[in-house]
């Protein structure tokens, strides 16, 4: 089986455990448990990434990064609360968020706001690295949390940005892959709920988009999102290219 950097940027690579304390649910990540080190160690390893976003391999290091993030008060998305970070052992305690896991099937208004958070994280410098839709979750009132940024870097980069914007389009796409092909109609309306809301929260979004349709990212968007929806992706994303042109012009 060839290997694929989408499949390890899932839940099967989780490093967490959860505890109840008098009714209430926190949650416990060690970040130098064996299933993160060989998650990483095959991501920060592989050629796939092509070099386009730095990754980190180190325990210590992805929980320096999680707790900058989590803790910032100017980033983007709701986060849950830290209760605890414990250098020595690279472990963090923190709350639990009651709520869905995002995914393909989650309102339309869900896949706006989502979007739209990513976007307020790309303006305000930050970006995620591993930017899988099942690191996100909303609850019944419509607020929405990132519950895993043990990637996240503040370097104010395009680039970055972009290859977030990749891997979050193509782990949307691969959840919904079925329902897609046998609506492709539903596909498009989730595309312009995401590059609406992206655009929304981000002004230099146009730019984000315009990396998108460089050579090296399209030929990583026809590896990651499965066909057709890498060509649909990219026409999309051309044409809001092309949209956010000519109202810049007026």
């Amino acid at each position: 089986m060839k290997f694929s950097l989408i499949e390890f940027l899932d839940e099967r690579s989780k490093q967490v455990r959860y505890f109840i304390v008098n009714g209430k649910i926190y949650v416990v990540k060690k970040y130098a448990s064996e299933t993160g080190l060989i998650k990483w160690f095959l991501i920060t390893t592989s050629n796939l990434a092509i070099g386009k976003y730095p990754f980190e391999q180190d325990p210590s290091e992805r929980l320096e990064r999680e707790v900058n993030f989590m803790k910032h008060p100017e980033s983007c998305f709701d986060k849950p609360q830290i209760l605890l970070v414990d250098y020595s052992s690279n472990t963090l305690i923190r709350g639990f968020i009651g709520g869905d896991v995002y995914s393909y099937s989650a309102p339309n208004t869900i896949h706006y706001k989502v979007a739209r958070e990513l976007g307020k994280c790309h303006e305000r410098g930050w970006a995620l690295g591993d930017a899988k839709i099942s690191n996100f979750v909303y609850t019944s009132d419509e607020h929405v949390y990132i519950v895993d940024a043990e990637q996240a870097t503040r370097e104010h980069s395009i680039e970055h940005a972009a290859w977030d914007l990749l891997v979050y389009v193509s782990t949307l796409t691969i959840d919904g892959y079925w329902r897609a092909l046998y609506n492709r109609d539903v596909y498009e309306r989730v595309l312009d709920s995401v590059l609406g809301g992206y655009l929304a929260g981000n002004s230099n979004g146009k730019k984000v988009l315009k990396k998108l349709l460089g050579f090296d990212f399209k030929t990583l968007t026809y590896m990651f999102v499965p066909f057709p929806f890498n060509y649909l992706f990219t026409k999309k994303v051309e044409k809001y290219v092309e949209r956010a042109v000519f109202i810049s012009s007026d």
